[in-house]
């Protein structure tokens, strides 16, 4: 939300001397201010009470005895004698802006904009500030629909000094108004109007917009435009990396998180990703690398386990593989749940099996068939690793277990009478 540009009118403008002010009211209304200037406010509303008990006493009383009231921080006390005011003199300007300077300070916004539109009718000549008060008070509010009309006022009235501002209230306006593409046309503008941070912000914010609005291409090429005239601001390269990744351009996407990282360090996601991407794209050694700069500052949980075996077994390196897997047991339940440790455990039994560590194997997938909810395809392997170590009992009550599940079932049978036959044999002298 822009900030409120406020306007405290405290003296008579001299333009009002034509009011024909009778002598008495200027000779305490003087007296008052001078009072006032000294800070003595309580003095001055001595002066002004016997005016007040008056029943038609002058509004320019009750706008002096309201500036008193303001200027202590008692508004709610200030904004009937400002009505009292504008009910005798609607056009006085000054009394219009500061009952809406009033309601603004208690958040009574839509009052606060109709307020400063008084103002800003009865302002000679005409400021474009108090109707953009009037609009960011109901836009403050949560009237945009209120809002809009006096933005393009502003707009039409005063067209050849349109404030950076405006454009920007209007944005916002044309957003909760769910009218994106409006909202794109003065975000164009702004991007062309502003400079450094200013227009970055403007920039991002069009980005953004094409984003929700599903126009990537659009997004993508404005953000390689920025790149052209901004190419050391890392939000650019943030922003690449993000399009290119959705767009599926992977070796894209890592150029550009890699000239992201050159520019300021990475966040713990995008090292991660930055990891990922090399792993994916087939440089484990280099995700090694960034996955073990993680592994020093973050805490290892599945995430890092199975990035750094996938790693190693990228590079050929199934036993320190391995050792990854088996750092779960050894890491704090709290950092790892119960279906982070069936993914790790599903892959050390896996690796251990292709070790020929089937001894191992058994007991690790053991565990896992009591982790899982469909656990058949698991005793089946637990079958298999026992098979191989010559286990006979612990295959044959694996495969049992297997047969429970429809989709292991014919499978594990076939197992039990091979075996049965392969035992029959070898048990011949």
């Amino acid at each position: 939300m822009p900030l409120l540009l406020l306007l405290l009118l405290l003296v008579v403008p001299a333009a009002q001397a034509e009011d024909n002010i009778p002598l008495s009211v200027r000779r305490v209304i003087l007296q008052t201010q001078q009072l006032m200037s000294k800070h003595l406010y309580a003095d001055a509303l001595k002066l002004l009470d016997k005016h007040v008990h008056q029943s038609k006493h002058h509004y320019l009383v009750d706008f002096t005895v309201g500036n008193i009231y303001l200027l202590t921080d008692r508004r709610e006390q200030a904004i009937p004698h400002y009505k009292m005011a504008v009910k005798k003199q609607p056009h006085h300007a000054g009394s219009w802006i500061n009952l809406a300077q009033c309601y603004y300070a208690i958040e009574r916004y839509p009052l606060a904009a109709q307020a400063f539109q008084h103002g800003y009718s009865s302002h000679k000549p005409p400021d474009a500030k108090l109707l953009y008060n009037a609009a960011l008070c109901y836009l403050q509010g949560g009237e945009a629909n209120l809002a809009l009309p006096l933005l393009l006022q502003l707009l039409h009235d005063f067209p050849a000094s349109v404030a950076i501002g405006w454009r920007g209230a209007l944005v916002q306006v044309y957003l909760q108004l769910d009218r994106p593409y409006l909202a794109m046309e003065q975000l164009k503008i702004l991007t062309k109007q502003t400079m450094a941070d200013e227009q970055r912000r403007w920039r991002e914010l069009l980005v953004q917009q094409y984003l929700v609005l599903k126009m990537a291409d659009d997004a993508l090429a404005a953000v390689e435009h920025y790149l052209g005239d901004d190419g050391l601001e890392p939000r650019w390269w943030q922003l690449l990396t993000y399009l290119q990744l959705e767009s599926g351009h992977y070796p894209e996407a890592l150029v550009a998180i890699k000239v992201l990282a050159y520019l300021r360090e990475l966040s713990d996601d995008e090292m991660k990703l930055l990891a990922d991407l090399h792993l994916n794209l087939g440089v484990p050694a280099q995700a090694l690398r960034y996955y073990q700069q993680l592994q020093q500052h973050s805490p290892l949980d599945k995430y890092l386990l199975m990035r750094l075996a996938y790693a190693n077994l990228n590079l050929h390196q199934p036993q320190q593989a391995l050792a990854w897997t088996q750092r779960a047991d050894k890491i704090d339940v709290a950092l790892l749940n119960d279906g982070d440790r069936v993914s790790l455990l599903r892959l050390q039994a896996q690796l251990l099996f292709d070790l020929g560590r089937y001894t191992e194997a058994v007991t690790v997938f053991g565990r896992l068939a009591k982790m899982v909810k469909e656990p058949g395809r698991v005793w089946l392997m637990q079958g298999y690793a026992a098979w191989n170590a010559q286990m006979w009992q612990q295959a044959r009550l694996a495969f049992k277990r297997a047969e429970r599940y429809p989709a292991q079932r014919k499978r594990a049978g076939k197992l039990l009478r091979q075996m049965e036959r392969v035992q029959a044999v070898t048990a011949k002298p």
